[in-house]
């Protein structure tokens, strides 16, 4: 019978920034024959839950100049807004000191863009298709079912499932009200058209004080909403702006490195106190360029101290607001129609299309009627092996777990997904759900380098993998 040499296959399981990314650097290689396919829903590859926004007001966290696929051009993505004139219809997008925010959907299309010609030279392959099963076969590959019920073979496999839905509170989890009447309750603001039932007038509690609060509030503002927003979380922090004009990261903190958060902490509170007059963001941004290192030198007991205390400082410092973004929030709190203070949502009923909520914050004891609720507590990552039909079957067959943090998935240092000390040596793990490991890799430049590097351990993997011959017939029904 005729046969054919065997091509090595990478299936990307995602096509988010996380999987396009891999798969553009991926295709780049040319040295090592491969096939790349990346299964992904969305009609584009690299738009994800984030790039993917269609809301014009979603604008991105950092400026366009430090936003590329491509570390080794880091003003890529500027460069092609230039060429392709893409901000043009735009112009609230400049700020006056020069830099460019864009709507995310912008970076979406630049992705794509980039992506094109590998997708087209049949380099990449796109399957819109969502996967519903991966199994480990006998002869050490692995088998990939998708909705369709199509299957396909492959020899490596790249988990890029980056951001579950969100998990609503308790409370309200078993709140179950029809759609179109009021009161309004949105667990997932990323639905299309899950804020139309909010009336300009109503009286909205927000659950959660970050980004996706922000995002929340410009979207209500820009659809006319003027109504009452009381925004809530533990702390009743809300993520900050940039500085002013542009600074430069300052600082050290890898050298010695701190084996305790306390240690940690005190270096932090010393580089802030050494530079009153140096904007705060100089600080943090050092600490973003070494959270890998700092990161990997603490033991698992302080890394889980560190989320358990630190995180949300963390997050509401490192994970900035676009200024246009910041001009809203600012504008509703003079207006008076945005509230942001610390509590928890301690009890909610449905009586006269209201929501009457009791609201604690320590001794404290709010109660508050609403006509609508929105939960902005960000993706549950936490519970992704059992959200996830795929994960929870590779986690069933002992092929994945949690990592110890829970913050994602359990991987090693080259980014394999492991279970205890083992590992199955052809399955990786991309973007934040590998942040258990690595540490920082939810920003975009974390995110870039990850697929940078991992994309190298994948091409040396794929070029030593033994040729196989397979009958023409056979592979056909793969």
């Amino acid at each position: 019978m005729p046969v054919s040499p065997h091509i090595p296959h990478i299936a990307i399981i995602g096509g988010g920034f996380s999987g396009a990314a891999l798969a553009w650097h991926l295709a780049r290689d040319t040295s090592t024959p491969g096939r790349i396919t990346v299964f992904e829903p969305r009609p584009f590859l690299g738009a994800g839950l984030a790039y993917g926004a269609t809301d014009p007001q979603h604008r991105v966290n950092v400026p366009a100049s430090r936003m590329s696929i491509d570390t080794s051009q880091p003003d890529d993505f500027v460069s092609w807004i230039r060429q392709t004139d893409a901000l043009a219809n735009d112009p609230a997008a400049f700020r006056p000191n020069g830099s460019a925010f864009p709507a995310r959907a912008v970076f979406g299309r630049y992705v794509a863009d980039r992506l094109a010609p590998a997708l087209h030279s049949g380099a990449v392959t796109h399957l819109r298709h969502r996967v519903t099963g991966v199994q480990a076969s006998p002869d050490g590959n692995w088998i990939i079912t998708d909705a369709t019920g199509h299957v396909m073979g492959a020899d490596i496999v790249v988990i890029a499932t980056s951001h579950p839905a969100p998990r609503p509170p308790e409370l309200l989890r078993d709140l179950h009200l029809p759609a179109g009447h009021h009161p309004v309750l949105v667990t997932n603001p990323w639905q299309a058209g899950a804020l139309e039932d909010i009336a300009p007038s109503d009286r909205v509690l927000i659950v959660g004080t970050g980004l996706s609060m922000a995002d929340v509030i410009v979207t209500l503002t820009a659809r006319g909403h003027d109504g009452k927003i009381t925004a809530i979380s533990r702390r009743g922090q809300r993520s900050h702006g940039h500085a002013a004009h542009a600074v430069d990261p300052v600082g050290q903190f890898v050298a010695p490195p701190s084996r305790t958060v306390g240690h940690l902490l005190r270096r932090v509170r010393h580089a802030l106190a050494a530079r009153p007059d140096q904007p705060w963001q100089a600080v943090f941004d050092r600490l973003r360029e070494q959270a890998p290192d700092i990161w990997a030198a603490l033991p698992l007991p302080e890394r889980r101290r560190l989320i358990r205390h630190l995180r949300p400082f963390w997050d509401t410092h490192r994970f900035r607001i676009a200024p246009q973004v910041e001009d809203v929030l600012h504008a509703r709190e003079r207006a008076g129609t945005l509230d942001i203070m610390a509590g928890r949502l301690a009890a909610v009923q449905v009586a006269r299309e209201r929501f009457v909520t009791t609201l604690r914050h320590g001794d404290t004891v709010r109660d508050e009627t609403y006509d609508a609720i929105i939960t902005t507590t960000g993706p549950a990552h936490g519970a992704i092996i059992h959200t996830v039909p795929y994960l929870r079957e590779l986690a069933a067959a002992g092929l994945v777990e949690m990592d110890a943090t829970g913050l994602g998935l359990h991987v090693d240092a080259l980014g394999r997904a492991c279970v205890g000390s083992r590992h199955a040596g052809t399955l990786f793990v991309a973007g934040p759900l590998a942040r258990g490991r690595f540490g920082e890799l939810m920003g975009l430049p974390e995110v870039t380098r990850h697929a940078e590097k991992l994309a190298v351990i994948i091409s040396a993997l794929s070029a030593s993998l033994p040729i196989v011959h397979y009958p023409k017939e056979e592979r056909a029904t793969t």
